[in-house]
């Protein structure tokens, strides 16, 4: 019930001794315990008091809340509750209470930092984001966000971070990186590889790439090096190119082992095959790697291997297949 252990203490005293008092006596006992709340409610507003002046914030102050780890938006502060600001979204107007540790005061002049420092920005539609400054200069800087697009921005628009937003932002532009670099090796990685002696005939069933990806599908007919095929699962048929066609799965061990990407089989077959990297391949297995996704073990039957044409992003370096 009580808050204050001494509070707590000191009502527990009075009513021992209320306990004690003759039963001639219960005016006296009923204004010694109103005394006592009215003290304790003197302290608990005197403790909130405290509390409020020791936060750098008060009503209708703009400020910028990061409301998950390296997320932000601005708000405008209701009031203080507890310790914590409670806090109206722009322009959503949608209230929150949030920790003081939370919030950022929007700067009303330009702070400068270094290049290659992590900060958060705004952009010309006031949106705030993580960025990374690529160019510092009296004027403004040069700055890239997650998506490493590049943007000019006033001194004002930025704000230095503390250590754990600094933290959050570091994870969240190596996270970043990793995924545009497998972006990157995925969008180079070559066709399906060629097993020695195979054809396409009628009737067998293979990979055909369509816009850019690449289906299940049964071969209806060949003529003039045209491959008419039917979509699995579908009456839609189409004609492509012969090198438009691979073999379905499985492939020989050794091929996939000296492959590093590889298509894997979809769950539905009505969808089109995904690109993964391969980490490890035996006979029966394949540990792989999708774009977005953790590890996980698949059957070697469901990967159709690639061919490694991935460019390094840097020319200088060796290319090592």
């Amino acid at each position: 019930m009580w808050d204050d252990p001494v509070a707590a203490g000191n009502c527990r005293e009075i009513g021992v001794q209320c306990s004690r008092m003759p039963s001639n006596k219960p005016l006296a006992c009923t204004l010694a315990f109103a005394f006592t709340l009215a003290l304790i409610g003197c302290s608990h507003r005197a403790q909130n008091s405290v509390k409020s002046e020791t936060i750098p914030f008060q009503r209708g102050d703009r400020v910028l809340v990061e409301s998950s780890a390296a997320q932000f938006y601005e708000a405008r502060v209701l009031g203080i509750e507890s310790a914590k600001l409670r806090v109206q979204e722009l322009p959503s107007g949608d209230a929150a209470l949030v920790q003081v540790a939370d919030v950022y005061r929007l700067p009303s002049k330009g702070n400068t930092l270094a290049s290659g420092s992590l900060a958060i920005c705004a952009s010309r539609s006031e949106r705030w984001f993580g960025c990374r400054i690529t160019r510092s200069g009296a004027d403004g800087a040069e700055v890239t966000d997650v998506d490493e697009m590049s943007h000019p921005i006033d001194w004002k628009h930025v704000i230095a971070p503390n250590a754990l937003t600094e933290l959050n932002l570091k994870r969240l532009f190596d996270k970043a990186g990793e995924q545009h670099e497998f972006e990157h090796e995925l969008a180079h990685a070559g066709s399906p590889k060629n097993i020695p002696g195979w054809h396409p005939m009628p009737g067998k069933a293979v990979l055909a790439r369509v816009d850019g990806e690449w289906w299940r599908s049964v071969i209806s007919t060949e003529k003039r090096g045209k491959i008419r095929i039917k979509f699995a699962g579908s009456d839609r048929q189409i004609e492509v190119g012969r090198e438009d066609v691979a073999p379905e799965p499985p492939y020989p061990m050794e091929i996939s082992q000296k492959s590093r990407f590889a298509l894997l089989r979809p769950a539905n077959p009505n969808q089109p095959w995904s690109p993964i990297r391969l980490i490890s391949v035996d006979a029966l297995e394949a540990v792989v790697e999708g774009l977005g996704a953790k590890r996980r073990t698949v059957r070697v039957r469901d990967i159709c291997p690639l061919e490694s044409a991935v460019p390094t992003r840097n020319p200088d370096l060796p290319h090592i297949d």
